[in-house]
């Protein structure tokens, strides 16, 4: 026979595998608390926690479920919230099958008899069947916001109630220090309610408890509500109190509302001879109560927040006595501090899953704004589900009427059927009755009714008709942007029974407000739909009206023989009323292919006939910014590229852009100046804005013109060219407007002045580019004499015409150029004219190329002129003062 020496571990593995009885009673016998967890372990289980233990009675392992301590308990939702279980059928049977075998709260006693034991048994079941009933639906973690901060507060992990009980029998102050830490740190009221309940039934040696929390303090109806089910007694209960698994008690009514509104303890040998009992739940549980304890608990402030009672104390008949009481009264103290601290944690819980809806309803307002109905819909729908009320409806108010709507909204909970958010336009299919939303209408005021049925404004009738009880009405206008009265929104019986309280209008109020924010964005979005569709419209009429017609082009097309050398397009001294309207299209056809554009830039033939023939369309009838102006300004600039140096230092692509720019420069004008779409404040001075306001129409509605369908004489360009070009345009038709040459032209003097003869980087041809656009626009000063009088009259006629309407369309007094009553004085404001812009860009264009030397000459010649007539006006003005 071996001696345990000579035995190796894998014969004693073996001999253990064939007296498997042997192994189990050894393991069972030695095995401690360590050695489990590591086998848990090994197995991937969780490991046992230390208020776990195991109770012979039962044969199983007992856990106390109202106090996670781990982070390993999957019940300690604290710790993992991906062990939040639903309401759902399957697992509420699971749970409720589990409470019954570990029997948490209580066992039975040895000696109890068979009926004792029967009504204990129904007592538990009922009692723990209540608390899994308790369980709200999409219930939140108790501790939401502090997982979503990834705050971690501890928890004192709590015993099992056997060794609570031990405990005392052992070491009473010790026992006493438990229990207070016990329910430390706990932040949850249902929780706090569970250890409470366990803790004074244990220390007065009570056979069950129970605890009331205040609700609705400072309100017109306080009442106390149990956050679990548990035995208790002198209580009356309200009807629907029990069907989410809490009791509400109403306030100063039985025992329990009495002690709450008086502040004052009840200790009876023989409940049921007292007046205040009620033995509602003696008779649905089967238990009898006899002797009772039932104890304010109070905040700092002295003010009663909870009430608990104690039934039945164990081995005394004659009830509790005064050290009961005294000892009861002393652990309650720590009980109010932390229920308060509970309160006000769910609180602020509230607060912020209330706010957190309102960033979700306003995330819902930015994402649809297509949809009046869809934006009520989701609106009523956050509404709903945070003040968890049985229906919600808005009613939008019909604009011819002030009493009456024209559409309705109606949600009500919970959704049967598929069914969804009723919406009718007509009223017939929602029966008011009551008629408070027409009261709101009018009023504009909000209307909260805690009962219905005690409020004269409300018809009983209505909840016939329609077949629902209507308890409570928060009813609220909802405004537009001018608080203006547009609809009502109302809600009606909150869930829990309760009339909706001050938070709940607060809340509301958010609601419609957002609901006022949503009608009034979508309203908003259909605006902006037909005005755009409106526009494109416009464009579509623009686009036919403002093209031109296949025989037009045709027409041009067929002089192409014609003759213009005598036309001196490319001199100075071109006659700018030399040709018709047709000849200068033909002209300015001939202009393109003479600088090689069409054949650099493979411009289609019939593309540019069509295009200058559109842009000529385009102008205007007005005196003088029309389109022979337009083409004035473009000859002008032809002869410039010809005639002298410039094009060396500008590419060809930058040349193209000049011409078309001078062409379009003044596309669309209507006859008046920038300051007179300011004052105005016409369309093209909102869209555009206050400074070149016509200078960028000019260039938009040159963009235009392109883009019409068989007029982008830039077709050709890639994507690279094409921006570059836009952009060059852009820059050459903005330069037109006087304020910026302005601020260019000092620049470009002292270029000239310095001798710079390198005009090849960007700033300099930037520069120049925008000096030769002033320097063709104002190019008629350089005309014979004959040809800038004639020009000059043209201006006048349109400034004169401008300030006709403002003196009498906007009752002001027009500038002395625009006066008509002042048109004697034209000589003098020529010669300021002359002196202030034109005389000083001339000079340096000369100095740059001596190509432009006549045209400064031509300005001297005419400046001659316009002093002559000055001088004559001033002789014939000393004549009249001579006379007088």
């Amino acid at each position: 026979m071996l001696t345990m020496t000579q035995l190796s571990q894998s014969d004693v593995e073996d001999w253990f595998e064939s007296h498997k009885e042997v192994f189990a009673d050894i393991f069972l016998k030695k095995a401690d608390m360590t050695i489990v967890n590591k086998w848990l372990l090994i197995h991937g289980y969780s490991p046992i926690s230390e208020q776990t233990s195991y109770h012979p009675k039962r044969g199983s392992l007992s856990t106390d479920n109202s106090t996670p301590s781990s982070p390993n308990d999957k019940n300690d939702v604290f710790f993992d919230s991906r062990h939040h279980r639903t309401n759902s059928k399957k697992y509420l049977r699971q749970d409720f099958a589990k409470s019954k075998r570990k029997n948490i709260f209580r066992t039975c006693e040895p000696t109890m008899c068979s009926a004792e034991a029967t009504t204990e048994s129904r007592r538990n079941s009922l009692k723990e069947m209540r608390m899994f009933r308790s369980l709200p639906p999409n219930s939140i973690n108790m501790l939401s916001i502090l997982i979503q901060s990834r705050v971690r507060l501890p928890r004192y992990p709590s015993k099992d109630i056997d060794m609570k009980k031990d405990l005392r029998m052992n070491n009473e102050r010790e026992f006493f220090l438990e229990i207070v830490k016990d329910i430390s740190n706990d932040l949850d009221l249902r929780s706090l309610s569970q250890k409470i309940v366990a803790n004074i039934s244990v220390l007065v040696d009570g056979d069950a408890g129970s605890i009331f929390v205040v609700e609705g303090r400072g309100t017109a109806k306080p009442s106390l509500v149990s956050k679990l089910f548990d035995l208790h007694s002198g209580t009356h209960i309200l009807p629907t109190s029990m069907e989410d698994g809490s009791i509400t008690v109403p306030w100063g009514k039985g025992i329990i509302g009495h002690v709450a509104e008086t502040g004052e303890t009840v200790s009876l040998t023989d409940a049921s001879q007292d007046a205040r009992y009620n033995d509602e739940v003696d008779r649905i549980t089967g238990y009898r109560t006899d002797t009772l304890l039932c104890m304010p608990i109070r905040n700092a402030d002295d003010e009663v927040v909870a009430v608990a009672q104690v039934i039945n104390k164990i081995g005394a008949p004659e009830g509790f006595s005064k050290d009961d009481e005294k000892l009861l009264g002393t652990y309650l103290t720590f009980c109010g501090i932390a229920i308060h601290n509970a309160q006000i944690f769910e609180a602020y819980s509230k607060e912020y899953e209330r706010n957190k809806a309102l960033l979700e309803v306003v995330h819902d307002l930015f994402e649809e704004q297509t949809s009046v109905d869809n934006v009520i819909l989701k609106i009523m729908q956050r509404a709903q589900s945070l003040l968890k009320c049985e229906r919600c409806s808005v009613l939008l108010r019909d604009g011819s009427s002030e009493t009456t709507f024209k559409k309705v909204f109606d949600l009500a909970y919970p959704l049967k059927n598929g069914q969804t958010c009723q919406s009718s336009d007509s009223m017939s299919n929602y029966q008011l009755g009551n008629k408070i939303a027409e009261l709101v209408l009018v009023t504009g005021e909000t209307i909260n009714i805690a009962d219905t049925h005690q409020d004269s404004r409300f018809d009983p009738n209505c909840d016939g008709e329609s077949g629902f009880h209507t308890r409570s009405i928060l009813c609220k206008p909802i405004r537009n942007r001018d608080n203006q009265t547009i609809g009502v929104a109302q809600v009606m019986n909150r869930i829990d029974g309760h009339p909706f309280d001050e938070h709940d209008d607060q809340l509301f109020e958010a609601f419609t407000i957002f609901c006022g924010l949503g009608i009034n964005n979508c309203l908003l979005y259909e605006e902006i739909a037909v005005a755009s569709a409106k526009q494109m419209v416009a464009l579509e009429v623009l686009s036919y009206h403002g093209t031109v017609s296949a025989e037009e082009v045709v027409k041009l097309k067929s002089r192409k023989n014609a003759d213009t050398s005598n036309w001196k397009l490319d001199t100075f001294n071109f006659n700018d009323f030399s040709l018709t309207s047709d000849d200068m299209m033909f002209a300015a056809v001939t202009i393109f292919k003479d600088l090689g554009f069409k054949r650099t830039f493979r411009i289609d033939s019939e593309v540019l006939y069509r295009w200058i023939l559109t842009v000529r369309k385009n102008y205007r009838n007005v005196a003088y910014h029309n389109w022979r102006h337009a083409f004035n300004v473009c000859q002008f600039m032809f002869a410039a590229l010809k005639k002298s140096g410039v094009r060396r230092h500008l590419s060809d692509k930058e040349s193209l852009a000049l011409v078309v720019a001078c062409l379009c420069h003044d596309l669309d004008h209507r006859g008046t100046n920038n300051a007179f779409q300011q004052k105005t404040s016409s369309a093209l001075a909102q869209l555009y804005g206050t400074k070149a306001t016509l200078e960028h129409h000019h260039f938009n509605h040159a963009v235009m013109i392109l883009n019409s369908e068989g007029h982008n004489i830039f077709g050709n360009f890639n994507s690279e060219e094409y921006s570059e070009v836009i952009n060059l345009l852009k820059e050459a038709i903005l330069s037109t407007d006087l304020s910026r040459h302005i601020q260019v032209r000092d620049k470009f003097f002292a270029m000239v002045d310095s001798g710079m003869k390198n005009w090849d980087d960007r700033e300099s041809r930037d520069i120049l580019r925008s000096i030769l656009m002033t320097t063709c626009d104002v190019a008629a000063i350089t005309k014979p004499w004959e040809i800038q009088r004639k020009v000059a009259d043209l201006v006048m006629t349109e400034f004169f015409d401008q300030g006709d309407k403002e003196r009498n369309e906007l009752k002001i007094q027009p500038q002395a150029c625009m006066d008509r009553e002042k048109q004697d004085e034209l000589p003098k404001l020529q010669l300021s004219w002359i002196d202030g812009i034109c005389l000083p860009l001339y000079k340096a264009l000369s100095n740059l190329d001596t190509s432009f030397k006549p045209l400064f000459d031509g300005v001297l010649m005419n400046r001659s002129c316009w002093e002559v007539l000055d001088a004559e006006r001033l002789a014939k003005d000393a004549a009249m003062h001579t006379e007088v």
